[in-house]
């Protein structure tokens, strides 16, 4: 029952039907049952993203790991990057919210401590946070009705936000 009100309340809903999910609403927060129902019918969110710089102790250069990272395959792990930085970001908000400082989430210092452990050698893991805003479908359409229609290029800086630092952790630490 809880699954088929969650689905059904995903707007656009009637009143009913929102009514009808309330006595569900823990339950469908722990087990992630939110946006991807009706397939991502009404417009999606924009896309969280998160991007960790790994220093390392013995002079090689940083390493930057990005996720979602798009050239990953198959796609249903792009998607399960997709959840992981999604959940870091809301995570990290929480985290700021109630105690002042990000770098108190959870899924942050989980986060850096895998990727501690899975870099041998690492000084430092610093953690950044923006989000990648989805263009305005009129000036795609505009875009690609012009002579000679030139692309949208979806990574142009203009579509994401100022990259916030979430925090500092160090390799020694874990």
């Amino acid at each position: 029952m809880a699954v088929l009100a969650g689905a059904l309340a995903s707007p656009p809903s009637s009143i009913l039907e929102q009514a009808l999910v309330l006595p569900f609403g823990g339950y469908l927060q722990r087990i992630d049952q939110g946006y991807t129902y009706r397939y991502y019918a009404p417009e999606p969110p924009p896309t969280p993203i998160a991007t960790a710089t790994i220093q390392y102790a013995d002079g090689r250069p940083d390493e930057t790991i990005r996720l979602p990272d798009r050239t990953v395959r198959p796609s249903l792990r792009y998607q399960r990057q997709l959840a992981l930085a999604n959940h870091l970001v809301v995570d990290f908000e929480t985290a700021r919210a109630m105690t002042g400082d990000g770098a108190n989430s959870t899924w942050a210092r989980s986060y850096a401590r895998h990727l501690a452990k899975s870099r041998p050698g690492c000084k430092t893991i610093t953690l950044y946070t923006q989000t990648h805003l989805i263009p305005d479908p009129e000036r795609v359409r505009q875009e690609l009705a012009a002579p000679g229609h030139r692309r949208v290029n979806l990574d142009a800086e203009e579509f994401y936000t100022t990259p916030e630092r979430i925090g500092e952790f160090s390799c020694d630490a874990f």
